[in-house]
């Protein structure tokens, strides 16, 4: 099969990569804790020159926070709305997803403020 092959299965890991990087902006960042001190040092240096990217990421995941908060709020009205019945079991369902989603998007804010400030303020 050819790399320029239209079929799902084949885009399907392109497509993956492709919202992984639009999501985590780890992929631009290098392990600064391996190698030599200097191997260290230079990846520590290219780190600090790619903190300017980490506001960026960090307000798409507050819009995405927002968005679950909102969707739970949505969903625990239709839950209320119907209890017991199938369309309230789904937005149960749906609610609790939606939270868990927003308590993960609470983490990833989290891992990001605290990398950026780490790569801000602390000099090496």
């Amino acid at each position: 099969m050819a790399c320029n092959d239209p079929t799902p299965r084949n885009r399907l890991p392109a497509l993956l990569l492709y919202v992984w990087r639009l999501a985590v902006p780890l992929w631009m960042f290098r392990d600064a804790s391996r190698g030599t001190a200097e191997q260290r040092i230079a990846n520590y240096r290219h780190n600090r020159a790619q903190r300017k990217v980490l506001p960026f990421y960090l307000w798409k995941w507050v819009g995405i926070a927002v968005c679950l908060l909102q969707l739970t709020r949505v969903f625990s009205v239709q839950m209320n709305a119907a209890p017991g019945e199938p369309a309230g079991v789904c937005a149960a369902v749906f609610c609790m997803s939606a939270g868990i989603g927003f308590a993960l998007s609470c983490v990833v804010i989290a891992v990001l403020s605290a990398s950026y400030l780490y790569l801000s303020c602390v000099e090496r």
